[in-house]
């Protein structure tokens, strides 16, 4: 029986939302948000119906059938440039932003995603960027993917969206649209792209780079929502929100936000972290599949763009880019950039690439393989791979619970949200959240002879 795996990709719950397998041509699925503000592949057919003969279980970026991202970065760069485990293939590394015109000041970190998208437009290697934009008269979606053709339609797609999105409509366009094209997506947005250029010689003609966004995971709708809603705009008012909104007096790590309903537009002049439920590592509204996944830096994209959360650059509120770059053509077109002085990038080590997103490494690695053993144990089928299950005995009690706590506030989270907005009261997500959260708050605070070590650490007193 053919797509028997997607099936179980789909009914397990592991599905993120990118509409690889609704782009195809005569689909069985469609996109549908569902009622936690996810979007989802729905079955509009009968998958075993041996007269749909294309496979999809080589197209979803869950299946155990499709190649994992070492196959696919192997076929794409291996035996000419180095492979690191954390950062994947990597010709250059770096640390940066863009000096030229106002990129930086409009971007979330250093500006490079939307400087290198139209740079490929300008000096004509592309006719087209296939990326994220605000979505325009869309009430239940604020972004997805578009198509832009100009330097100024490219610049649009600047900024980080915490948001769903995905590709099935725009890549549908880019089969009607002969062209050559970039696309632009998080991690496993990169691999599903990768996957049917693999399986479509239309596509792979077509698109013709790939550049990847650094990802800690995907929000559901109702993150931007909850961040609205206590910024006095209710969830079904919020008409758009920008996530990164830079604050001068503080370090780039803390940025605030900015939303908007008809006439009332609010900007936050303190960190977003002030909000309750905000704090990325609480994982509140988080897709399943992300605790499935074990790409952090898009290893089969041809250059990955993220934030450098390193010491020596965290301070600089304009914000730093990490740049891992793959491909050889677009190591040109960068490296005549920091020659004339457009870009001011600092070359990096690839230890760096492992500190700057130490926290996702270790979530997607040693807390992946937790939760694989404990899938097992439960004998429940979940994709394979390239993390090996382990009892996370090693890293101690404390460690084990706080990363089923994790697991359970970003289910609890979904169900808490939903609860609240239909009684239209804020009061009642928080209620259901807090007895997690302070438990989580307990397991993850630093044990006292942990802190003695890092306060001898930081004194030199030790290695």
């Amino acid at each position: 029986m053919i797509n028997d795996n997607i099936k179980q990709v789909i009914d397990g719950g592991y599905c993120i939302g990118c509409g690889a397998c609704a782009a195809l041509p005569n689909s069985l699925f469609v996109m549908e948000i569902n009622q936690y503000g996810q979007l989802m592949a729905v079955d509009r057919g009968d998958l075993s119906n041996e007269t749909f003969s294309t496979n999809l279980d080589v197209i979803c970026p869950f299946s155990n059938k499709a190649p994992d991202e070492n196959t696919i970065a192997r076929a794409l760069f291996g035996g000419v440039i180095p492979y690191d485990e954390y950062a994947g293939y990597y010709q250059d590394i770096y640390a940066g932003y863009v000096i030229e015109d106002d990129y930086r000041k409009n971007g979330s970190s250093g500006g490079s995603v939307s400087w290198l998208a139209a740079e490929l437009i300008q000096l004509g290697l592309v006719d087209g960027i296939i990326h994220v934009k605000s979505l325009e008269n869309n009430p239940s979606r604020l972004f997805g993917y578009a198509i832009s053709t100009s330097v100024e339609q490219a610049r649009q797609g600047a900024k980080s969206k915490y948001y769903p999105i995905e590709m099935s409509e725009v890549i549908k366009l880019v089969r009607e649209q002969p062209g050559r094209y970039a696309f632009v997506g998080l991690p496993c947005f990169v691999k599903a792209a990768r996957l049917l250029t693999r399986n479509d010689p239309v596509l792979a003609e077509r698109i013709v780079f790939f550049i990847g966004l650094v990802c800690g995971h995907l929000k559901s709708t109702k993150f931007a929502e909850m961040l609205a809603w206590q910024c006095g705009i209710a969830p079904e008012k919020l008409d758009y929100i920008d996530f990164r909104v830079k604050l001068p007096e503080y370090p780039a790590n803390k940025y605030g936000i900015r939303v908007r309903s008809g006439s009332v537009d609010y900007s936050m002049t303190q960190p977003v972290d002030n909000l309750f439920g905000s704090s990325w590592g609480l994982g509140f509204f988080r897709y399943k599949a992300c605790d499935y996944c074990d790409d952090v830096v898009a290893e089969t994209a041809d250059v990955t763009i993220g934030d450098a959360w390193l010491s020596r650059y965290i301070k600089d509120s304009a914000g730093t880019n990490l740049i891992i770059v793959r491909n050889p053509i677009l190591s040109e077109v960068i490296g005549d950039a920091v020659r004339t002085s457009r870009l001011k990038l600092d070359e990096l080590s690839v230890s760096d690439v492992y500190h700057s997103q130490a926290g996702g490494f270790r979530h997607r690695r040693d807390g992946l393989g937790y939760r694989l053993y404990l899938a097992d144990s439960e004998h429940i089928w979940r994709p394979t791979k390239r993390v090996q299950p382990h009892d996370g005995k090693r890293f101690g009690r404390r460690w084990r619970q706080k990363q089923r706590l994790r697991v359970q506030m970003a289910e609890q989270s979904h169900l808490a949200f939903h609860e609240a907005a239909i009684q239209g009261d804020f009061d009642v997500f928080k209620r259901q959240m807090q007895p997690l959260l302070d438990a989580y708050l307990k397991v993850a605070r630093p044990t006292l002879g942990q802190r003695i070590s890092y306060v001898l650490k930081k004194l030199k007193l030790r290695p």
